[in-house]
């Protein structure tokens, strides 16, 4: 897929959830948003853009989503990096 739609979509997702919520909630929805309803393919290609460019193009909430979905890629398997969907439903369970 072209890279420059990927980059208009992202973004667009971005501006639907700012306008809902704050800005670093909203880069944890459009996070969770690409992760769940992307393609893989779309999903790697950002995140190899991401790598080679620091996302040039994507708006600040756009950029700071692929940020968590390339530490999540990096993460070593079976450990939910701070601040993800995850690691944010563990911390309010009961032991």
């Amino acid at each position: 897929m072209n890279i420059d739609l990927l980059i208009k979509m992202a973004n667009e997702i971005g501006d639907f959830f700012t306008g809902a919520t704050g800005s670093e909630q909203a880069a944890r929805d459009v996070a969770n948003h690409l992760k769940r309803y992307w393609e893989p393919r779309m999903r790697q290609q950002m995140l190899a853009y991401y790598e080679q460019r620091h996302g040039a193009g994507l708006s600040d909430v756009a950029k700071n989503a692929v940020g968590l979905l390339y530490a999540a890629s990096k993460a070593p398997p079976g450990g939910a990096p701070a601040g993800s969907a995850a690691a944010g439903s563990a911390t309010g369970a009961k032991a």
